[in-house]
């Protein structure tokens, strides 16, 4: 009898456990996600690069960038992030490496209540963007150079928050925050 409760107790936990970490996609499951996404396009013009495997990694434009600006990037699916808001919407973050020393510029947001992944905006900076899922917010974090600064250490970072609304991507806040000392 102790044995069946025991089964039982296990049973009914695995569910919960299940939701609180969701399963990675694979790195071919993002291509086909992006593939799908009438906002994205994969840039065949844009040569493959030594860094970035191509049937994994495709440069990948924004569709609709304003005139002037291109945004895109590699699709770097190994870095993804994974999470679900407070809202319920189950977000994933795929950044877009630049191939430069900017790192990501881009990051293509996808959110999903129920069974199907669709696009619900992008994040953009002037490089080292990072998106994280905490909190059951979308943080993202971007660079703030002053005139002085060089690429690599600006001297604030901003720090916005998004959600997820009628399942578009919404930035909720923003912060400036100063650039950790670096230690002697």
């Amino acid at each position: 009898m102790l044995r069946i409760a025991v089964l039982a107790l296990g049973f009914a936990l695995v569910p919960s456990l299940t939701l609180a970490s969701p399963p990675s996609l694979t790195p071919s499951q993002i291509v086909a996600l992006v593939k799908a996404t009438p906002q994205l396009k994969i840039d065949r013009s844009v040569p493959s690069s030594p860094a970035f495997a191509p049937g994994t990694s495709p440069y990948v434009d924004v569709v609709g960038a304003p005139e002037g600006q291109a945004i895109g990037g590699y699709l770097a699916p190994q870095f993804a992030h994974r999470g679900t808001l407070t809202s319920g919407y189950d977000v994933l973050a795929v950044p877009l490496e630049s191939g430069g020393s900017g790192g990501i510029f881009t990051q293509i947001i996808f959110a999903r209540r129920g069974h199907v992944f669709a696009y619900a905006g992008h994040v953009d900076s002037a490089g080292h963007l990072g998106v994280k899922i905490e909190g059951g917010k979308i943080v993202a974090t971007l660079p703030y150079y002053t005139g002085k600064d060089p690429n690599c250490c600006p001297s604030k970072f901003i720090v916005q928050t998004y959600a997820i609304r009628d399942g578009k991507l919404r930035r909720t806040s923003q912060r400036t925050i100063p650039a950790p000392k670096p230690s002697p």
